[in-house]
């Protein structure tokens, strides 16, 4: 297919160069986009919203007519399904937890469209970036910034008006712990809350939950916590369908970019070739939780509010990096937090390098499928056999080391914390 044939595809570029420009704008001249941002901060968060989503949603969907793509049109077939009665797993797919066909399926009671989906999730999102300002407010003066920063950025963009992605609600749980977090009975009720999680959004959080075992005070209550919810769902869902509830499972059955296994396939094709991929994905699994599980043991006395933002980040990053079926989108997962927990306006450097990482995350996967064919590549001969190919693996590779570059920055954000809440005298002593 020739590139300018595909109209979405050259919109979905020159959309993102142009978030991507006012993304660096607001970070490389934060003074006068402070000042007048702060004086009313409603107005901002609500202004934000409506030129970056609901302006974009009218003129896409409502004036021009294109209708919705990919993951919308999937997430409205199981709205529907769910919107007439019918059994998840039993009657129709879904790759989710069991109730957010049902979750999502509540808009069609407005709109019985596909697009509907789109404004709903922009909602929630609105939700949970209203939220994190509040949340960072008292402790970063320029939250607010951060919060309009996010709404540009071209991935959270894309993910929302083209995509219609419900990854941020991940943290949205993450900051219903956060507020549970400093009450009594606190790791009861994280266990409950991330509990939830699993039966509403999809079971990919388990790459968080043994990790956050070792981060919360009492391990029992937490992992009670979890069973309040776990065993009566299992139990429900066994007894109305059989192991047909195991079909999440099933997800993790393609091939995605950019990843470790991905930009190292030509050296170790051999290797990978001879393990299944969900054999791969356990293993990946296994490193990602090892990881975050060994920083959540190393800084626990940092404790549940201070070192969960960041472990949060690091886990999900972690798990893109190493997980063989992991898309470059899962970095939706984890995007609004990090302008909040990681980018400080003076550095300029970490701010350039998200800015890239959100441009390339959208760039890649239309050479990857349009103009590559989602082939894997075994050899340098497949690397180098076309131009796409071969500018498609170099941009894997700038992805990977963009991703490494984020999880480093994460690390440092903790040790950062570690440092601040050491006294002087126990860091001479060492």
């Amino acid at each position: 297919m020739n590139f300018l044939q595909d109209t979405v595809s050259i919109v979905k570029v020159a959309v993102s160069i142009l978030l991507a420009l006012a993304s660096w704008l607001l970070i490389r001249f934060p003074a006068p986009f402070r000042h007048q941002l702060n004086q009313r901060p409603a107005l901002t968060l609500w202004g934000s919203f409506i030129l970056l989503r609901v302006v974009p949603f009218v003129i896409v969907y409502l004036i021009l007519n294109f209708g919705p793509r990919n993951d919308t049109e999937f997430f409205y077939k199981k709205a529907y399904s769910a919107f007439q009665g019918k059994m998840v797993y039993r009657d129709f797919l879904s790759y989710h937890a069991p109730l957010f066909g049902y979750l999502i399926s509540l808009p069609l009671y407005l709109w019985n469209n596909a697009k509907v989906l789109i404004p709903f999730m922009a909602i929630v999102e609105l939700a949970i970036v209203w939220a994190t300002w509040r949340y960072y407010r008292s402790t970063r003066p320029d939250a607010l910034l951060m919060a309009v920063l996010y709404f540009l950025l071209p991935v959270s963009f894309v993910a929302i008006v083209l995509e219609s992605e419900e990854d941020i609600w991940f943290w949205g749980v993450g900051l219903i712990t956060l507020a549970y977090a400093s009450r009594k009975q606190s790791s009861l009720w994280i266990g409950v809350i991330w509990g939830l999680s699993m039966i509403v959004i999809k079971s990919m959080v388990i790459v968080l939950l043994i990790p956050l075992f070792f981060l919360v005070d009492n391990k029992f209550k937490y992992v009670l916590g979890l069973a309040l919810v776990g065993i009566p769902s299992i139990v429900i869902l066994y007894l109305m369908m059989g192991d047909a509830f195991l079909m999440p499972l099933q997800h993790s059955g393609y091939h995605m970019t950019p990843n470790i296994v991905s930009v190292t396939r030509p050296i170790f094709s051999g290797l990978y070739n001879q393990i299944s991929l969900t054999r791969l994905n356990t293993i990946s699994l296994f490193i990602t939780m090892g990881v975050a599980s060994w920083v959540a043991v190393r800084y626990k006395h940092l404790g549940y509010q201070t070192l969960f933002p960041s472990l949060f980040i690091l886990t999900f990053g972690v798990f893109m990096l190493v997980q063989p079926s992991a898309p470059g989108f899962y970095l939706y997962i984890y995007l609004v937090i990090v302008p909040f927990e990681l980018l400080k306006l003076e550095d300029r450097s970490f701010g350039f390098q998200l800015i890239l990482l959100n441009v390339l995350l959208i760039l890649q996967p239309i050479i990857w499928v349009i103009y590559v064919g989602m082939l894997n590549y075994d050899d340098w001969k497949t690397v180098f056999s076309t131009a796409a190919s071969t500018t498609d693996y170099l941009v894997q590779i700038v992805e990977v080391v963009l991703l490494i570059a984020l999880v480093r920055k994460t690390y440092s954000r903790i040790k950062s914390l570690d440092r601040a809440t050491t006294p002087s005298f126990a860091v001479r002593s060492k």
